[in-house]
């Protein structure tokens, strides 16, 4: 069985791992688009928003298109992830999320795992048809 740290002709689970991170976390944030603060992961309250679960929805379907290990796939994911990446900034910018506190250094910490996943999924480019 060929690994993510094999010759680069196997699936790799680094990948998939990826691909699955990506649709739980996205799910995550449909959740929280759909019902609020799920969870209670945010220290202060969050209304529903449909633009909430759209960034979730790009963030889980990222990790749809990532796993079908195609280059066209790939590229798809990692503009979905960034579209992610742009919607947490709206959202910020907007107010539907917090901009101070402790919430928001949360929110920029999953805008920079975001961007790390797309510098992950890129650094592996070779490994896609």
């Amino acid at each position: 069985m060929k690994t993510a740290d094999s010759d680069g002709q196997g699936r790799g689970w680094g990948i998939v791992a990826a691909g699955v991170f990506a649709i739980v976390a996205g799910l995550g944030e449909i959740i929280v688009g759909v019902k609020g603060n799920y969870l209670g992961i945010l220290s202060k309250p969050m209304e529903p928003s449909a633009v909430t679960a759209l960034v979730g929805a790009c963030y889980s379907l990222s990790g749809v298109f990532i796993l079908t290990l195609r280059k066209w796939g790939v590229a798809l994911g990692m503009a979905l992830i960034a579209a992610e990446i742009l919607g947490r900034i709206y959202l910020v910018a907007t107010g539907v999320a917090p901009s101070t506190g402790p919430d928001a250094i949360k929110i920029a910490v999953g805008a920079a795992i975001a961007l790390a996943l797309i510098g992950y999924v890129a650094a592996r480019w070779r490994r896609f048809h």
